[in-house]
C-alpha cells in the first residue's frame, strides 16, 4: 500500500481564515460589495494575528473574492457578474425575442425566492427589503420611481431566499436587461396610479414575506409580474416595429 496515500498536511492559519471568509462568501452571508471588519477588529474577532489575517486576505484577492480599496478597506466581490451574465450576452445576441425568454426565466426564480424567502427570512432579511421599499415609499408621491431601489428590493427577496445561486442569476439577469427595464420604468411612471399600484404590489409582497406565507408571497409576486409582463411586451412591440 505504500505510495498510495500522501501525508496529511496541517493547513495553515491563513489558509483556514481564507477557507472561513470564502464559504461565508459562497453561502450569501457575506454579501457582493459588503465591507469586511478593520484589520485589527477581523483578528480580533477570529483570535488570529493581524500577519495571518493579511495573509489570508492575500489569497482571497488572488482567488478573486475580495477586492481592496487603498484607504477605504477591503470589499467582497461581485462573483458572479462576467462569469454567468457574459454568457448570457452570447446568447441573447441582437435576439430581442429571447429577452422575452430571459423574463421567463426571471420570473421563476422570483416566484421560488418569494415562496422560500417567507419560509426562511430572518429579521436582517426583512430589514434589507424594507430599506429600498422606505425609498419608494417616499418616492411615489411625486410619481418617481428609482429603478435601483426596486431592482435592490427584489435582490433582497432572492436574497433571503438563501439560496446564493437565485441572487447571482437574477442580478445578472437585470444586468444584461437594462434597456426593457428602463423602458418599463418610463411606463410605470408616466401617471401617479402607475407609480402608487407599483409601490402597493411590492408592499404586499414585503408583508406576505413578513408574515412568513409562502403561498401568499408568491401569489403577490406572481400578481406583481404578470402586471410587470403586460409592460415588457410592448416594449418587445416596440422593438419589433423599429426593427
Amino acid at each position: 500500500m505504500d505510495g498510495v496515500f500522501k501525508k496529511i498536511k496541517l493547513q495553515k492559519v491563513s489558509e483556514e481564515i481564507a477557507g472561513q471568509i470564502r464559504d461565508l462568501i459562497k453561502d450569501g452571508k457575506l454579501q457582493s460589495g459588503e465591507k469586511l471588519p478593520p484589520e485589527r477588529t477581523f483578528a480580533e474577532m477570529l483570535g488570529v494575528g493581524r500577519s495571518s489575517l493579511r495573509e489570508a486576505f492575500n489569497i482571497l484577492e488572488t482567488q478573486g473574492f475580495v477586492k481592496t480599496r487603498k484607504r477605504l478597506g477591503i470589499y467582497v466581490n461581485n462573483l458572479s457578474t462576467s462569469i454567468i451574465s457574459d454568457p448570457l450576452r452570447k446568447i441573447l445576441g441582437e435576439d430581442k425575442q429571447k429577452l422575452l425568454q430571459l423574463y421567463e426565466v426571471r420570473k421563476d426564480i422570483e416566484l421560488a425566492s418569494a415562496w422560500a424567502a417567507a419560509e426562511h427570512r430572518t429579521d436582517a432579511d426583512l430589514r434589507k427589503m424594507k430599506n429600498p421599499l422606505e425609498k419608494m415609499e417616499a418616492d411615489a408621491e411625486k410619481s418617481v420611481l428609482n429603478l435601483c431601489d426596486d431592482l435592490e428590493f427584489h435582490l433582497a427577496i432572492a436574497q433571503s431566499s438563501h439560496n446564493i445561486f437565485r441572487s447571482h442569476i437574477l442580478k445578472n439577469i437585470f444586468d444584461i436587461s437594462d434597456e426593457p427595464l428602463q423602458y418599463v420604468k418610463g411606463i410605470m411612471t408616466s401617471e401617479k396610479d402607475r407609480t402608487l399600484k407599483l409601490l402597493e404590489q411590492h408592499r404586499n409582497i414585503f408583508l406576505a414575506i413578513e408574515k412568513q406565507d409562502p403561498a401568499l408571497a408568491q401569489n403577490r409576486m406572481a400578481e406583481h409580474l404578470i402586471w410587470v409582463d403586460q409592460k415588457w411586451r410592448v416594449f418587445m412591440q416596440k422593438k419589433n416595429q423599429e426593427a
